[in-house]
């Protein structure tokens, strides 16, 4: 059985059990979720010195600390597991514990996990500092498996290489960064941003630029940017996520190019029409409710402030029922 193969029948399997998740407790948790996820990554998580459950984590201040798992290669750990209970969300807090275990050993992975979403920490910022930010997180019920898929796979039993996957966690970090800025300044340009278009040859301004003039184009910039990107955001996410942490033997496709996604932006430029956003701001996400200029609503950008992603919607007829839309022509054709 192949991997993805495998991965499917612990997905379906998972799905069957939405209805009992929110009450499992965090031992049927590990038993019933996670240590089938590990062994469907293909360790044997009935061989301590392979899957170590209650692994021993000394810290400075207190003896006998223990994470729920560590897998274990060659007599040493190469990843640490923290699992709370499904009905748990993982925020900030759940962190406390892993964070503290992950300074105690030269182990570079650390996972935290509810047995629905994954968390995958290491220490790029600081070495031996586990990281504030996971470089890598997904939920196996609502995200789609093509999307991370491949990620998943660099951790499994025939394909984990640290030295890999680290390399690629910061190229994936840098990336972030750059999602991250652009989505600020699509819904409020920054200074920087305002003076960079300022400043090119083709505006030609001929004064010294100014707060004030920053401030007069602000408005202009934020309107440009979002004709532009608010039906291609879609794509760009996808050439970013699709494949954060594989390797190039793992690609099957041929990635898109810049004439690619420039041809794109065209079309979409050419396509959408002057909208307006409103911003609709919650803990966890950001929505934003697009609306042409007659004030009918056509589409909803929703995105996850944990890891980044981005959910194009359309509405259908007004109502409240939405579908995922896959791309930016589709995106087009239902403006």
């Amino acid at each position: 059985m192949t991997f993805e193969e495998r991965f499917q029948d612990y997905l379906q399997r998972l799905k069957k059990l939405k209805p009992q998740l929110p009450d499992l407790a965090e031992e049927s948790t590990k038993t019933s979720l996670v240590m089938p996820f590990f062994a469907m990554l293909g360790y044997d998580v009935f061989n301590a010195s392979e899957f170590a459950p209650e692994y021993t984590c000394d810290v400075a201040t207190k003896k006998g600390e223990k994470i729920d798992y560590a897998v274990i290669k060659d007599g040493e750990p190469i990843m640490l597991i923290e699992a709370k209970r499904a009905g748990m969300k993982l925020q900030k807090q759940q962190q406390g514990q892993l964070f503290r275990y992950f300074s105690t050993n030269r182990c570079r992975i650390a996972i935290l996990t509810n047995g629905i979403s994954y968390q995958f920490f290491s220490d790029l910022n600081s070495p031996n500092v586990m990281d504030d930010e996971p470089f890598l997180s997904f939920n196996l019920l609502d995200d789609d498996p093509n999307i991370y898929l491949s990620s998943v796979r660099q951790f499994s039993k025939e394909k984990f290489n640290v030295k890999n996957v680290i390399s690629k966690a910061v190229y994936q970090k840098y990336s972030k960064v750059v999602q991250k800025t652009l989505k600020e300044d699509l819904i409020s340009p920054s200074d920087e941003l305002v003076k960079y278009f300022l400043s090119r040859p083709e505006i030609k301004t001929g004064n010294r630029i100014t707060a004030q003039m920053i401030e007069k184009y602000r408005e202009a910039t934020q309107k440009a940017m979002q004709k532009v990107f608010g039906a291609v955001i879609q794509d760009f996410s996808h050439v970013h996520d699709e494949d954060p942490i594989s390797t190039d033997n793992d690609k099957t496709e041929t990635p898109p190019t810049m004439g690619s996604i420039s041809d794109t932006i065209t079309k979409a430029a050419e396509a959408v029409p002057d909208v307006r956003i409103q911003k609709e701001e919650h803990p966890e996400f950001i929505r934003l409710h697009i609306y042409t200029t007659n004030n009918i609503k056509f589409g909803v950008v929703k995105i996850m402030k944990s890891d980044l992603s981005i959910q194009l919607r359309k509405i259908v007829d007004n109502q409240t029922n939405v579908y995922d839309l896959k791309s930016a022509e589709e995106f087009i054709n239902y403006i």
